[in-house]
């Protein structure tokens, strides 16, 4: 395949690991009030989600290193397919009470959270991850703005059909989709497959028992680069056993820079993102619920325009993100979700209470977390050593969800304390 024959699939591939949630997010109103009333919708959704998520990446950490990614993708894409039919069925009044239909829908939003945000994530960015080069070129930030696309689709679908038609008619849209990007997504992985692009990296015998893999990376990156050695583990207690545990290990200690930016990169953003957000005021002339989809879809565009930005070799060039600078671009943009808390405590301010100004500091807040998205994974798949790639592939994601879910429970304690 072609260099962007194979950035427009790992753009689809990306797309389909975000759109589900977002469109459970942007359908959050209707499924809550309307579809599934007095069914703990919204209470339940966020915490179990984002537990089944996180859970199953830790676990493929480790599994990923028994086979191939692209195996794990082939077991995931048709089970989410099906499970993304789930919640068209689920909302439809005639499929039973609404305590089944709940029960059945929330099990298959778990599916969903299990195949899609858990297997599907960690084995797309590891392919991402290990094909990124001169030959397909940076497939991972194509697999990031597939990511920031579903959000601009998701508010833009969501916002259009529910003011049109209806907050039903926008569910069926969105999972519609997501069914349909799904089974692409897994005819596009068997046809990859067959055209042998996803060959496994090279073994040697020592490969078979994991006791040999360090010495088996140590060959193969002789053999690539006879002029340099392997780095040394960075632990010296990881050179005396090597194993699957312990190399893992390894490639997480190796890539702690990049894994603790992109950590609080996301924690920065959800510190107020969704939830202070949804504390502001809507202006005079606009409803709460225009408000909310308007502030969404601000915030979403950015961030996807953020990525598309630093695509450019140029705009790279010119950060130059390394290990001391990134972290100056991260304490900087901390200023906005301060900005943002204010907003929200001085809502009569004619300056920082405005609408406009919200406008820019939404604006603001997503041009930075795209920009600062791109550039990380850009960054760390870079500086990755051949052997740690795909174990980077599989916990710069890990990174990304574990930042949001502290992010989020950070804002929920900030909100108590300050509602208080």
């Amino acid at each position: 395949p072609s260099r962007s024959d194979m950035k427009l699939t790992f753009a689809l591939f990306g797309c389909c690991v975000l759109l589900p949630w977002q469109c459970m997010l942007s359908s959050f109103l209707y499924l809550d009030s309307e579809a599934f009333p007095m069914c703990m919708y919204g209470v339940l959704l966020s915490p179990v989600y984002n537990g089944v998520s996180v859970s199953t990446q830790i676990a493929m950490l480790f599994l990923g290193e028994y086979a191939a990614a692209w195996k794990f993708a082939l077991f995931a894409l048709p089970l989410a397919t099906l499970l993304c039919v789930v919640p068209l069925l689920g909302i439809n009044d005639s499929w039973g009470d609404t305590q089944l239909r709940f029960k059945v829908t929330f099990g298959a939003i778990l599916g969903i959270a299990f195949t899609v945000t858990g297997l599907f994530q960690s084995s797309s960015s590891t392919l991402a991850s290990r094909l990124s080069g001169a030959q397909h070129g940076q497939l991972a930030e194509w697999w990031s703005i597939g990511m920031g696309f579903a959000g601009v689709f998701s508010a833009g679908v969501a916002g259009a059909i529910q003011f049109t038609v209806g907050g039903e008619a926008a569910v069926v849209a969105q999972f519609g989709t997501c069914v349909v990007l799904m089974a692409m997504s897994f005819v596009r992985m068997i046809v990859l497959v067959r055209q042998a692009v996803f060959l496994d990296e090279p073994m040697c015998p020592l490969a078979a028992s994991p006791h040999g893999s360090r010495a088996c990376l140590a060959e193969q990156w002789d053999a690539q680069s006879p002029t340099l050695s392997l780095p040394e583990p960075a632990s010296p207690v990881l050179a005396r056993r090597p194993s699957v545990v312990l190399t893992v290990a390894d490639g997480i200690l190796r890539a702690r820079p990049f894994l603790l930016a992109m950590f609080f990169a996301y924690a920065e953003t959800f510190l107020v993102f969704p939830l202070v957000v949804s504390k502001w005021k809507p202006p005079n002339f606009m409803t709460s619920e225009v408000f909310g989809i308007v502030s969404v879809a601000d915030f979403q565009l950015f961030d996807f325009i953020g990525r598309l930005i630093c695509t450019s070799r140029r705009i790279q060039g010119r950060i130059r993100v390394g290990t001391h600078n990134i972290w100056y671009l991260l304490s900087l943009r901390l200023l906005v979700p301060v900005a943002c808390i204010l907003s929200w405590q001085m809502q009569d301010n004619a300056f920082i209470g405005s609408f406009y100004t919200r406008l820019v500091l939404l604006m603001l807040h997503g041009l930075s977390q795209g920009m600062l998205t791109n550039l990380i994974f850009a960054w760390s798949y870079s500086a990755a050593t051949i052997g740690s790639r795909s174990i980077v592939g599989r916990a710069m994601p890990l990174s990304l969800c574990i930042g949001i879910v502290v992010g989020s429970a950070v804002s929920s304690m900030l909100v108590g304390v300050l509602t208080k």
